[in-house]
Protein backbone atom coordinates (compact mmCIF):
# COMPACT_ATOMS: atom_id res chain seq x y z
CA UNK A 1 0.00 0.00 0.00
CA UNK A 2 1.22 3.46 -0.88
CA UNK A 3 2.40 5.56 2.03
CA UNK A 4 0.30 8.48 3.21
CA UNK A 5 1.56 11.80 4.54
CA UNK A 6 0.13 14.79 6.38
CA UNK A 7 0.88 18.47 5.97
CA UNK A 8 0.00 21.11 8.55
CA UNK A 9 0.11 24.90 8.23
CA UNK A 10 -0.63 27.03 11.29
CA UNK A 11 -1.08 30.59 10.10
CA UNK A 12 -2.10 33.74 11.93
CA UNK A 13 -5.75 33.42 10.84
CA UNK A 14 -6.22 29.82 9.72
CA UNK A 15 -5.10 26.25 10.39
CA UNK A 16 -4.91 23.93 7.39
CA UNK A 17 -4.50 20.15 7.59
CA UNK A 18 -4.24 17.76 4.62
CA UNK A 19 -3.54 14.02 4.46
CA UNK A 20 -2.75 12.49 1.06
CA UNK A 21 -1.77 9.18 -0.52
CA UNK A 22 -0.21 8.60 -3.93
CA UNK A 23 -2.18 6.20 -6.13
CA UNK A 24 -0.70 3.53 -8.37
CA UNK A 25 -1.43 5.65 -11.44
CA UNK A 26 0.60 8.53 -10.00
CA UNK A 27 -2.34 10.73 -9.00
CA UNK A 28 -2.71 12.07 -5.49
CA UNK A 29 -5.72 11.23 -3.35
CA UNK A 30 -6.77 13.56 -0.55
CA UNK A 31 -7.81 11.30 2.31
CA UNK A 32 -8.59 14.01 4.85
CA UNK A 33 -8.65 17.80 4.77
CA UNK A 34 -9.64 20.53 7.18
CA UNK A 35 -9.48 24.33 7.10
CA UNK A 36 -10.21 25.96 10.45
CA UNK A 37 -10.16 29.77 10.66
CA UNK A 38 -9.49 31.50 13.96
CA UNK A 39 -12.17 33.71 15.42
CA UNK A 40 -11.60 37.46 15.29
CA UNK A 41 -8.19 39.08 14.92
CA UNK A 42 -4.90 37.29 14.42
CA UNK A 43 -4.39 34.88 17.30
CA UNK A 44 -1.29 34.89 19.57
CA UNK A 45 1.14 32.08 18.87
CA UNK A 46 0.17 29.92 21.85
CA UNK A 47 -3.46 29.94 20.81
CA UNK A 48 -2.53 29.21 17.18
CA UNK A 49 -0.65 26.09 18.21
CA UNK A 50 -3.45 24.93 20.54
CA UNK A 51 -6.07 25.36 17.83
CA UNK A 52 -3.76 23.68 15.35
CA UNK A 53 -3.55 20.64 17.61
CA UNK A 54 -7.34 20.60 17.98
CA UNK A 55 -7.76 20.83 14.20
CA UNK A 56 -5.42 17.88 13.64
CA UNK A 57 -7.28 15.80 16.20
CA UNK A 58 -10.62 16.78 14.67
CA UNK A 59 -9.41 15.84 11.18
CA UNK A 60 -8.26 12.41 12.45
CA UNK A 61 -5.04 12.51 10.43
CA UNK A 62 -2.24 10.02 11.04
CA UNK A 63 1.17 8.87 9.84
CA UNK A 64 4.29 10.92 9.04
CA UNK A 65 3.78 14.68 9.06
CA UNK A 66 5.60 17.90 8.17
CA UNK A 67 4.62 21.29 9.56
CA UNK A 68 5.21 24.46 7.59
CA UNK A 69 7.52 27.17 8.94
CA UNK A 70 7.75 30.83 7.98
CA UNK A 71 8.21 34.30 9.44
CA UNK A 72 10.86 35.98 11.53
CA UNK A 73 11.60 32.84 13.57
CA UNK A 74 12.86 31.07 10.44
CA UNK A 75 16.28 31.85 8.95
CA UNK A 76 17.26 30.69 5.47
CA UNK A 77 20.72 31.18 4.06
CA UNK A 78 23.09 29.72 1.50
CA UNK A 79 26.67 28.55 1.67
CA UNK A 80 29.16 27.37 -0.94
CA UNK A 81 31.24 24.26 -0.37
CA UNK A 82 33.62 22.36 -2.63
CA UNK A 83 32.52 18.86 -3.66
CA UNK A 84 33.13 16.81 -0.50
CA UNK A 85 31.97 13.48 1.00
CA UNK A 86 28.78 13.53 3.07
CA UNK A 87 30.62 13.19 6.40
CA UNK A 88 32.78 16.18 5.53
CA UNK A 89 29.74 18.19 4.44
CA UNK A 90 28.08 17.43 7.77
CA UNK A 91 31.08 18.81 9.65
CA UNK A 92 31.09 21.99 7.55
CA UNK A 93 27.36 22.46 8.07
CA UNK A 94 27.70 22.00 11.82
CA UNK A 95 30.16 24.90 11.90
CA UNK A 96 27.85 26.98 9.71
CA UNK A 97 24.85 26.26 11.94
CA UNK A 98 26.82 27.09 15.07
CA UNK A 99 27.88 30.43 13.58
CA UNK A 100 24.34 31.38 12.55
CA UNK A 101 23.02 30.20 15.90
CA UNK A 102 25.39 32.51 17.76
CA UNK A 103 24.46 35.43 15.52
CA UNK A 104 20.74 34.87 16.08
CA UNK A 105 20.90 34.44 19.84
CA UNK A 106 21.22 30.65 20.02
CA UNK A 107 18.66 27.95 20.82
CA UNK A 108 17.89 27.05 17.22
CA UNK A 109 17.38 23.84 15.27
CA UNK A 110 18.64 23.38 11.73
CA UNK A 111 18.55 21.30 8.57
CA UNK A 112 20.35 21.59 5.25
CA UNK A 113 20.15 20.26 1.69
CA UNK A 114 22.36 20.49 -1.38
CA UNK A 115 20.70 22.25 -4.32
CA UNK A 116 20.81 20.61 -7.73
CA UNK A 117 22.72 23.35 -9.54
CA UNK A 118 25.16 21.87 -12.05
CA UNK A 119 26.34 24.99 -13.86
CA UNK A 120 27.51 27.42 -11.20
CA UNK A 121 30.29 29.78 -12.19
CA UNK A 122 32.34 28.90 -9.09
CA UNK A 123 32.23 25.12 -9.48
CA UNK A 124 31.24 24.81 -5.80
CA UNK A 125 28.10 23.14 -4.50
CA UNK A 126 25.36 25.38 -3.08
CA UNK A 127 23.78 24.28 0.19
CA UNK A 128 20.51 25.66 1.55
CA UNK A 129 20.57 25.93 5.35
CA UNK A 130 17.36 26.57 7.31
CA UNK A 131 17.26 27.34 11.04
CA UNK A 132 14.19 27.72 13.25
CA UNK A 133 14.09 29.12 16.77
CA UNK A 134 13.16 26.35 19.19
CA UNK A 135 10.65 28.52 21.00
CA UNK A 136 8.71 28.60 17.73
CA UNK A 137 9.49 25.08 16.45
CA UNK A 138 9.13 22.85 19.51
CA UNK A 139 5.48 23.69 20.40
CA UNK A 140 4.50 22.90 16.81
CA UNK A 141 6.24 19.54 16.83
CA UNK A 142 4.67 18.74 20.20
CA UNK A 143 1.26 19.58 18.74
CA UNK A 144 1.86 17.07 15.92
CA UNK A 145 2.79 14.36 18.40
CA UNK A 146 -0.14 15.19 20.71
CA UNK A 147 -2.45 14.65 17.72
CA UNK A 148 -0.95 11.18 17.18
CA UNK A 149 1.24 12.07 14.19
CA UNK A 150 4.83 11.05 13.51
CA UNK A 151 6.57 14.43 13.42
CA UNK A 152 9.17 14.31 10.64
CA UNK A 153 10.06 17.92 11.38
CA UNK A 154 9.43 21.49 10.32
CA UNK A 155 9.90 22.50 6.68
CA UNK A 156 10.05 26.03 5.22
CA UNK A 157 6.82 26.86 3.40
CA UNK A 158 8.89 28.20 0.52
CA UNK A 159 10.25 24.69 -0.09
CA UNK A 160 6.70 23.31 0.21
CA UNK A 161 5.49 25.85 -2.39
CA UNK A 162 8.14 24.57 -4.80
CA UNK A 163 7.26 20.93 -4.19
CA UNK A 164 3.51 21.56 -4.50
CA UNK A 165 3.98 23.06 -7.95
CA UNK A 166 6.54 20.40 -8.88
CA UNK A 167 4.00 17.65 -8.09
CA UNK A 168 0.75 19.30 -9.20
CA UNK A 169 1.68 22.05 -11.64
CA UNK A 170 3.61 22.26 -14.89
CA UNK A 171 7.23 22.80 -13.94
CA UNK A 172 9.09 22.45 -17.23
CA UNK A 173 12.79 21.73 -17.53
CA UNK A 174 13.52 24.51 -20.00
CA UNK A 175 12.50 27.53 -17.94
CA UNK A 176 12.96 29.48 -14.72
CA UNK A 177 9.83 29.80 -12.60
CA UNK A 178 9.23 31.92 -9.51
CA UNK A 179 6.64 30.55 -7.06
CA UNK A 180 5.17 32.98 -4.54
CA UNK A 181 2.96 31.83 -1.68
CA UNK A 182 1.14 34.84 -0.22
CA UNK A 183 -0.02 34.26 3.35
CA UNK A 184 -1.55 36.68 5.78
CA UNK A 185 1.62 37.77 7.59
CA UNK A 186 4.42 36.42 5.39
CA UNK A 187 5.24 35.64 1.78
CA UNK A 188 7.20 32.52 0.84
CA UNK A 189 9.12 32.56 -2.41
CA UNK A 190 10.92 29.82 -4.34
CA UNK A 191 12.73 29.80 -7.69
CA UNK A 192 13.10 26.66 -9.81
CA UNK A 193 15.40 26.39 -12.80
CA UNK A 194 15.27 23.40 -15.16
CA UNK A 195 12.85 21.78 -12.72
CA UNK A 196 15.17 21.99 -9.69
CA UNK A 197 14.99 24.31 -6.70
CA UNK A 198 17.76 26.92 -6.81
CA UNK A 199 16.50 29.47 -4.27
CA UNK A 200 13.98 29.81 -1.43
CA UNK A 201 13.26 32.52 1.09
CA UNK A 202 10.52 33.92 3.31
CA UNK A 203 9.66 37.61 3.37
CA UNK A 204 7.86 39.54 6.06
CA UNK A 205 4.56 40.95 4.86
CA UNK A 206 1.59 39.26 3.22
CA UNK A 207 -2.03 40.05 2.40
CA UNK A 208 -2.40 41.67 5.83
CA UNK A 209 -0.60 44.67 4.31
CA UNK A 210 -3.66 45.30 2.12
CA UNK A 211 -5.95 45.07 5.14
CA UNK A 212 -3.79 47.47 7.15
CA UNK A 213 -3.76 49.99 4.29
CA UNK A 214 -7.57 49.97 4.07
CA UNK A 215 -7.94 50.24 7.85
CA UNK A 216 -5.50 53.15 8.10
CA UNK A 217 -6.56 55.18 5.06
CA UNK A 218 -10.31 54.61 5.34
CA UNK A 219 -10.30 54.86 9.15
CA UNK A 220 -12.14 51.60 9.82
CA UNK A 221 -11.35 48.78 12.22
CA UNK A 222 -9.40 45.76 10.99
CA UNK A 223 -12.41 43.45 10.84
CA UNK A 224 -14.20 45.88 8.54
CA UNK A 225 -11.05 46.41 6.50
CA UNK A 226 -10.65 42.66 6.01
CA UNK A 227 -14.23 42.39 4.82
CA UNK A 228 -13.77 45.30 2.40
CA UNK A 229 -10.62 43.68 1.01
CA UNK A 230 -12.49 40.45 0.29
CA UNK A 231 -15.70 41.94 -1.08
CA UNK A 232 -14.45 45.09 -2.85
CA UNK A 233 -10.72 44.59 -3.25
CA UNK A 234 -9.57 44.95 -6.87
CA UNK A 235 -5.94 45.42 -7.88
CA UNK A 236 -6.52 45.35 -11.65
CA UNK A 237 -4.34 48.03 -13.32
CA UNK A 238 -6.27 51.27 -13.71
CA UNK A 239 -6.36 51.20 -17.49
CA UNK A 240 -7.97 47.75 -17.41
CA UNK A 241 -10.14 47.96 -14.29
CA UNK A 242 -13.91 48.19 -14.38
CA UNK A 243 -15.15 49.08 -10.91
CA UNK A 244 -18.67 48.14 -9.88
CA UNK A 245 -19.13 51.26 -7.74
CA UNK A 246 -17.25 54.19 -6.19
CA UNK A 247 -16.64 52.20 -3.00
CA UNK A 248 -14.76 49.55 -4.91
CA UNK A 249 -12.67 52.20 -6.66
CA UNK A 250 -11.85 53.84 -3.33
CA UNK A 251 -10.70 50.52 -1.88
CA UNK A 252 -8.65 49.85 -5.02
CA UNK A 253 -6.83 53.16 -4.66
CA UNK A 254 -5.69 52.10 -1.20
CA UNK A 255 -4.41 48.77 -2.49
CA UNK A 256 -2.23 50.01 -5.34
CA UNK A 257 0.65 51.23 -3.19
CA UNK A 258 0.81 47.96 -1.26
CA UNK A 259 1.04 45.92 -4.46
CA UNK A 260 4.52 47.34 -4.95
CA UNK A 261 5.69 45.29 -1.98
CA UNK A 262 5.24 42.07 -3.96
CA UNK A 263 6.85 43.54 -7.06
CA UNK A 264 9.90 44.45 -4.96
CA UNK A 265 9.90 41.01 -3.33
CA UNK A 266 10.01 39.39 -6.77
CA UNK A 267 12.81 41.59 -8.12
CA UNK A 268 14.98 41.47 -5.01
CA UNK A 269 14.61 37.68 -4.78
CA UNK A 270 15.73 37.21 -8.38
CA UNK A 271 18.81 39.37 -7.78
CA UNK A 272 19.55 37.56 -4.52
CA UNK A 273 19.13 34.17 -6.22
CA UNK A 274 21.63 35.05 -8.95
CA UNK A 275 24.18 36.08 -6.34
CA UNK A 276 23.64 33.08 -4.08
CA UNK A 277 23.31 30.35 -6.72
CA UNK A 278 26.20 31.68 -8.83
CA UNK A 279 24.04 31.16 -11.92
CA UNK A 280 23.84 34.48 -13.78
CA UNK A 281 21.40 33.12 -16.36
CA UNK A 282 18.48 32.96 -13.93
CA UNK A 283 15.96 35.38 -15.45
CA UNK A 284 12.37 34.25 -14.71
CA UNK A 285 10.11 33.09 -17.51
CA UNK A 286 6.95 33.30 -15.41
CA UNK A 287 5.54 33.82 -11.92
CA UNK A 288 3.16 31.44 -10.14
CA UNK A 289 1.21 32.81 -7.17
CA UNK A 290 -0.64 30.73 -4.60
CA UNK A 291 -1.97 30.94 -1.07
CA UNK A 292 -4.98 32.71 0.40
CA UNK A 293 -3.50 36.12 -0.49
CA UNK A 294 -3.36 35.18 -4.18
CA UNK A 295 -7.17 35.26 -4.35
CA UNK A 296 -7.27 39.08 -4.29
CA UNK A 297 -9.06 40.16 -7.46
CA UNK A 298 -6.75 41.67 -10.07
CA UNK A 299 -3.51 40.76 -8.27
CA UNK A 300 -2.22 38.55 -11.10
CA UNK A 301 -2.94 41.25 -13.69
CA UNK A 302 -1.23 43.88 -11.51
CA UNK A 303 1.90 41.78 -11.09
CA UNK A 304 2.02 40.84 -14.77
CA UNK A 305 1.74 44.51 -15.77
CA UNK A 306 4.54 45.59 -13.41
CA UNK A 307 6.90 42.65 -13.86
CA UNK A 308 6.59 41.98 -17.57
CA UNK A 309 6.31 38.20 -17.16
CA UNK A 310 3.24 35.93 -17.36
CA UNK A 311 1.55 35.37 -14.01
CA UNK A 312 -0.45 32.24 -13.14
CA UNK A 313 -2.73 31.69 -10.14
CA UNK A 314 -2.07 28.13 -8.99
CA UNK A 315 -4.94 26.01 -7.68
CA UNK A 316 -4.06 22.28 -7.52
CA UNK A 317 -7.45 21.00 -6.31
CA UNK A 318 -8.93 20.16 -9.72
CA UNK A 319 -6.21 17.56 -10.38
CA UNK A 320 -6.63 15.76 -7.05
CA UNK A 321 -8.76 12.73 -6.22
CA UNK A 322 -11.19 14.01 -3.57
CA UNK A 323 -13.43 10.92 -3.49
CA UNK A 324 -12.72 9.98 0.18
CA UNK A 325 -14.02 13.41 1.32
CA UNK A 326 -17.62 14.33 2.00
CA UNK A 327 -19.36 16.64 -0.45
CA UNK A 328 -19.11 19.50 2.07
CA UNK A 329 -15.38 18.92 2.56
CA UNK A 330 -14.84 18.80 -1.21
CA UNK A 331 -16.72 22.08 -1.65
CA UNK A 332 -14.71 23.74 1.15
CA UNK A 333 -11.44 22.61 -0.41
CA UNK A 334 -12.43 24.00 -3.82
CA UNK A 335 -13.37 27.32 -2.23
CA UNK A 336 -9.79 27.65 -1.01
CA UNK A 337 -8.75 28.52 -4.60
CA UNK A 338 -5.09 27.69 -4.05
CA UNK A 339 -4.97 28.52 -0.35
CA UNK A 340 -4.30 24.87 0.40
CA UNK A 341 -1.33 24.56 -2.02
CA UNK A 342 1.54 24.82 0.48
CA UNK A 343 -0.16 22.48 2.97
CA UNK A 344 -0.69 20.01 0.13
CA UNK A 345 3.02 20.26 -0.74
CA UNK A 346 3.95 19.50 2.87
CA UNK A 347 1.69 16.44 2.86
CA UNK A 348 3.13 15.17 -0.43
CA UNK A 349 6.68 15.60 0.86
CA UNK A 350 5.78 13.72 4.05
CA UNK A 351 4.33 10.85 1.97
CA UNK A 352 7.39 10.57 -0.27
CA UNK A 353 10.71 9.88 1.46
CA UNK A 354 12.52 10.58 -1.84
CA UNK A 355 11.11 14.11 -2.16
CA UNK A 356 13.25 17.21 -1.84
CA UNK A 357 12.53 18.44 1.68
CA UNK A 358 14.10 19.85 4.80
CA UNK A 359 13.41 18.23 8.16
CA UNK A 360 14.17 20.73 10.91
CA UNK A 361 14.27 18.98 14.29
CA UNK A 362 15.76 19.86 17.69
CA UNK A 363 19.09 18.14 18.27
CA UNK A 364 17.69 15.66 20.80
CA UNK A 365 14.85 14.65 18.44
CA UNK A 366 17.22 14.39 15.49
CA UNK A 367 19.58 12.08 17.37
CA UNK A 368 16.67 10.01 18.64
CA UNK A 369 15.40 9.60 15.07
CA UNK A 370 18.93 8.75 13.92
CA UNK A 371 19.19 6.16 16.70
CA UNK A 372 15.87 4.65 15.60
CA UNK A 373 16.94 4.57 11.96
CA UNK A 374 20.27 2.95 12.81
CA UNK A 375 18.88 0.50 15.36
CA UNK A 376 16.22 -0.95 13.07
CA UNK A 377 18.70 -1.99 10.38
CA UNK A 378 20.83 -3.59 13.12
CA UNK A 379 17.85 -5.62 14.32
CA UNK A 380 16.89 -6.60 10.77
CA UNK A 381 20.47 -7.52 9.97
CA UNK A 382 20.66 -9.56 13.18
CA UNK A 383 17.48 -11.36 12.22
CA UNK A 384 18.84 -12.12 8.74
CA UNK A 385 22.11 -13.36 10.21
CA UNK A 386 20.14 -15.39 12.73
CA UNK A 387 18.18 -17.12 9.96
CA UNK A 388 21.45 -17.94 8.22
CA UNK A 389 23.00 -19.18 11.44
CA UNK A 390 20.02 -21.40 12.20
CA UNK A 391 20.21 -22.83 8.68
CA UNK A 392 23.92 -23.45 9.16
CA UNK A 393 23.18 -25.02 12.54
CA UNK A 394 20.85 -27.56 11.00
CA UNK A 395 23.27 -28.17 8.16
CA UNK A 396 25.96 -28.88 10.75
CA UNK A 397 23.59 -31.29 12.48
CA UNK A 398 22.99 -33.12 9.21
CA UNK A 399 26.72 -33.30 8.59
CA UNK A 400 27.23 -34.64 12.10
CA UNK A 401 24.68 -37.40 11.54
CA UNK A 402 26.45 -38.37 8.34
CA UNK A 403 29.77 -38.40 10.14
CA UNK A 404 28.40 -40.65 12.87
CA UNK A 405 27.05 -43.05 10.24
CA UNK A 406 30.42 -43.04 8.54
CA UNK A 407 32.11 -43.71 11.89
CA UNK A 408 29.83 -46.68 12.59
CA UNK A 409 30.44 -48.11 9.16
CA UNK A 410 34.18 -47.76 9.52
CA UNK A 411 34.12 -49.24 13.01
CA UNK A 412 32.45 -52.35 11.63
CA UNK A 413 34.95 -52.54 8.81
CA UNK A 414 37.84 -51.96 11.25
CA UNK A 415 36.88 -55.13 13.05
CA UNK A 416 37.15 -56.95 9.80
CA UNK A 417 39.97 -55.10 8.12
CA UNK A 418 42.83 -53.81 10.18
CA UNK A 419 44.03 -51.66 7.27
CA UNK A 420 41.00 -49.32 7.72
CA UNK A 421 42.30 -47.98 11.03
CA UNK A 422 43.56 -44.79 9.44
CA UNK A 423 40.19 -44.11 7.77
CA UNK A 424 38.43 -44.73 11.07
CA UNK A 425 40.70 -42.25 12.85
CA UNK A 426 40.04 -39.65 10.14
CA UNK A 427 36.27 -40.03 10.57
CA UNK A 428 36.62 -39.74 14.32
CA UNK A 429 38.54 -36.47 13.93
CA UNK A 430 35.85 -35.16 11.59
CA UNK A 431 33.23 -35.82 14.26
CA UNK A 432 35.26 -33.75 16.75
CA UNK A 433 35.60 -30.86 14.29
CA UNK A 434 31.88 -30.87 13.45
CA UNK A 435 31.00 -30.99 17.16
CA UNK A 436 33.11 -27.89 17.76
CA UNK A 437 31.51 -26.13 14.79
CA UNK A 438 28.06 -27.07 16.03
CA UNK A 439 28.89 -25.68 19.48
CA UNK A 440 30.15 -22.41 17.93
CA UNK A 441 26.96 -22.08 15.91
CA UNK A 442 24.87 -22.64 19.04
CA UNK A 443 26.57 -19.63 20.60
CA UNK A 444 25.81 -17.49 17.54
CA UNK A 445 22.19 -18.62 17.55
CA UNK A 446 21.90 -17.48 21.17
CA UNK A 447 23.27 -14.05 20.35
CA UNK A 448 20.65 -13.00 17.75
CA UNK A 449 17.40 -12.89 19.75
CA UNK A 450 19.18 -11.66 22.87
CA UNK A 451 20.62 -8.68 20.98
CA UNK A 452 17.19 -7.90 19.57
CA UNK A 453 15.59 -8.04 23.04
CA UNK A 454 18.25 -5.87 24.67
CA UNK A 455 18.10 -3.22 21.93
CA UNK A 456 14.32 -3.17 22.14
CA UNK A 457 14.46 -2.61 25.91
CA UNK A 458 16.88 0.31 25.60
CA UNK A 459 14.92 1.80 22.72
CA UNK A 460 11.70 1.59 24.77
CA UNK A 461 13.29 3.28 27.78
CA UNK A 462 14.78 6.14 25.69
CA UNK A 463 11.63 6.77 23.66
CA UNK A 464 8.80 6.05 26.11
CA UNK A 465 10.58 7.32 29.19
CA UNK A 466 10.81 10.90 27.98
CA UNK A 467 14.63 10.99 27.95
CA UNK A 468 14.99 13.44 25.08
CA UNK A 469 18.45 14.47 26.29
CA UNK A 470 19.84 10.91 26.14
CA UNK A 471 20.99 9.08 23.02
CA UNK A 472 23.06 5.94 22.53
CA UNK A 473 26.40 6.70 20.89
CA UNK A 474 28.07 3.26 20.93
CA UNK A 475 27.06 -0.41 21.16
CA UNK A 476 29.38 -3.42 21.67
CA UNK A 477 28.15 -7.03 21.77
CA UNK A 478 30.17 -9.95 23.16
CA UNK A 479 29.78 -13.45 24.68
CA UNK A 480 30.46 -14.30 28.33
CA UNK A 481 31.57 -17.87 29.11
CA UNK A 482 30.42 -19.73 32.22
CA UNK A 483 30.95 -23.33 33.36
CA UNK A 484 27.58 -24.81 34.35
CA UNK A 485 27.39 -28.48 35.38
CA UNK A 486 30.87 -29.03 33.92
CA UNK A 487 29.64 -27.75 30.55
CA UNK A 488 30.66 -24.53 28.89
CA UNK A 489 27.75 -22.14 28.41
CA UNK A 490 27.88 -18.83 26.61
CA UNK A 491 25.63 -15.85 27.32
CA UNK A 492 25.44 -12.60 25.28
CA UNK A 493 26.27 -9.23 26.81
CA UNK A 494 25.91 -5.76 25.27
CA UNK A 495 27.78 -2.71 26.49
CA UNK A 496 26.22 0.68 25.76
CA UNK A 497 27.76 4.15 25.81
CA UNK A 498 25.11 6.84 26.32
CA UNK A 499 25.48 10.61 25.95
CA UNK A 500 23.45 13.07 28.03
CA UNK A 501 22.94 16.47 26.35
CA UNK A 502 21.30 18.84 28.83
CA UNK A 503 18.10 20.45 27.52
CA UNK A 504 17.74 22.78 30.49
CA UNK A 505 14.78 20.88 31.89
CA UNK A 506 16.88 18.66 34.18
CA UNK A 507 20.63 18.33 34.83
CA UNK A 508 22.56 15.36 33.40
CA UNK A 509 22.92 13.73 36.86
CA UNK A 510 19.13 13.63 37.29
CA UNK A 511 18.56 12.24 33.78
CA UNK A 512 21.27 9.62 34.39
CA UNK A 513 19.76 8.53 37.71
CA UNK A 514 16.18 8.36 36.41
CA UNK A 515 17.29 6.51 33.28
CA UNK A 516 19.14 3.92 35.38
CA UNK A 517 16.11 3.27 37.59
CA UNK A 518 13.77 2.79 34.64
CA UNK A 519 16.26 0.75 32.59
CA UNK A 520 16.97 -1.59 35.51
CA UNK A 521 13.23 -2.09 36.06
CA UNK A 522 12.58 -2.81 32.36
CA UNK A 523 15.52 -5.24 32.08
CA UNK A 524 14.48 -7.17 35.20
CA UNK A 525 10.92 -7.35 33.87
CA UNK A 526 12.19 -9.27 30.83
CA UNK A 527 13.63 -11.96 33.08
CA UNK A 528 16.93 -13.75 32.89
CA UNK A 529 18.86 -10.53 32.27
CA UNK A 530 20.75 -8.09 34.49
CA UNK A 531 21.47 -4.37 34.15
CA UNK A 532 24.86 -3.11 35.23
CA UNK A 533 26.33 0.38 35.50
CA UNK A 534 29.97 0.94 34.58
CA UNK A 535 31.83 3.82 36.20
CA UNK A 536 29.04 6.32 36.80
CA UNK A 537 28.42 9.65 35.05
CA UNK A 538 31.41 11.31 33.38
CA UNK A 539 31.13 15.05 32.72
CA UNK A 540 32.69 15.91 29.34
CA UNK A 541 31.79 19.61 29.11
CA UNK A 542 29.15 22.03 30.37
CA UNK A 543 25.75 20.42 29.97
CA UNK A 544 27.14 17.25 28.39
CA UNK A 545 28.15 13.96 29.97
CA UNK A 546 28.43 10.24 29.18
CA UNK A 547 27.82 7.04 31.04
CA UNK A 548 28.19 3.35 30.30
CA UNK A 549 25.97 0.43 31.17
CA UNK A 550 25.60 -3.18 30.19
CA UNK A 551 22.84 -5.75 29.82
CA UNK A 552 23.81 -9.39 30.28
CA UNK A 553 21.74 -12.51 29.71
CA UNK A 554 22.14 -14.72 32.78
CA UNK A 555 19.65 -17.44 31.86
CA UNK A 556 18.33 -18.86 28.64
CA UNK A 557 14.72 -17.90 27.80
CA UNK A 558 13.49 -21.47 28.29
CA UNK A 559 14.89 -21.42 31.84
CA UNK A 560 13.09 -18.18 32.61
CA UNK A 561 9.81 -19.53 31.25
CA UNK A 562 10.20 -22.76 33.23
CA UNK A 563 10.85 -20.85 36.46
CA UNK A 564 7.84 -18.59 35.87
CA UNK A 565 5.60 -21.55 35.14
CA UNK A 566 6.77 -23.29 38.30
CA UNK A 567 6.19 -20.13 40.35
CA UNK A 568 2.71 -19.69 38.88
CA UNK A 569 1.85 -23.30 39.59
CA UNK A 570 3.15 -23.02 43.14
CA UNK A 571 1.15 -19.82 43.67
CA UNK A 572 -2.07 -21.33 42.33
CA UNK A 573 -1.55 -24.49 44.40
CA UNK A 574 -1.06 -22.61 47.66
CA UNK A 575 -4.12 -20.50 46.94
CA UNK A 576 -6.31 -23.65 46.65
Amino acid sequence: MAASGTGVSIGSRTVRVVQVKKQKDGTWQVQKALTAPFDGEEAPDGRRVAEGRAAMQSAGVKGPALIGLSGRDLIMRYTQVPPVPDWRLEMLMNFEVQEVSEQSGGDVSAAYAKLDIDDTTSGDEIVLVALAKNGYLKPRLEALRAAGLDAIGGCPRAVAAYWAYNENGQLRHDETVVMMNIGNENTDLAIARNGALVFARNISGGSKLFTDAIAQNMRVNRATAEKLKITKGNLTPRGQAKYRDSGEEKVANNLMGVGGHFVSAFNSSVMFAKAQSKVPDCDPDRLVIMGAGARLRGLSEYLESNLGVPVEVFDPVDDLDLSPLSSDAQAALKQEQGGIAVTLGLAQMAADAESFRLEILPEADRKKRQFMQETLPIIIAAAIVLVGVVAAFFMAGTAQDAAYAEKASLTEKARQFDENKNAYQSAKERVVVINDEKFRLRRMVALGPAVETMLAVVQRVVNDGGFEEIYISKIKASMKERLIDNERQFFPEIEFVATVQSTGERPPQTAYSEFGVMARREVEAVGGMTYGEMGGLKIREAGKATFEFSITQEKFPEQVEAERAALAKSGSGSGG
